[in-house]
């Protein structure tokens, strides 16, 4: 972080963000539903009217995996889309941060909840989600 972000940022202040959930790419019927469903014992609940297809597997009432299957998808493949964290923090506050930071990003807002989701594209490929109320 550069010093003068640093500096900016009070620990006393400073947002409190959690492990939302982890996004996952591959075909439908896999193994990897079957070892969260079936093994690990996640069960499949609401999800919003997202573009692609997909499910979002819970625990409790915690959506802990989201599971997208993009067109063209073949048995066998399977890839990291992002791992997402969450804050109380209002979405204009994180967009000031991300600015700040001189930080790439896309914004999407997710259908019927209207949470803002922030995804930063990090060196060799690794995205992560920021997740805040609008």
């Amino acid at each position: 972080m550069p010093t003068a972000i640093a500096h900016a940022v009070d620990r006393a202040v400073a947002p409190m963000w959690h492990f939302d959930h982890l996004n996952l790419q591959g075909p439908p019927d896999s193994a990897l539903t079957r070892l969260f469903g079936e093994v690990m014992g996640l069960r499949q609940g609401f999800r919003p009217p997202f573009r692609s297809p997909g499910q979002w597997l819970y625990r409790g009432d915690e959506a802990w995996l989201h599971l997208v299957q993009p067109r063209g998808t073949r048995e066998g493949s399977l890839r990291l889309g992002h791992i997402a964290f969450r804050t109380d923090e209002p979405a204009a506050c994180v967009l000031d941060r991300l600015r700040a930071a001189e930080l790439a990003f896309e914004i999407e807002v997710v259908p019927e909840t209207g949470c803002v989701q922030f995804f930063v594209a990090l060196p060799g490929g690794l995205v992560i989600e920021l997740d805040a109320p609008a």
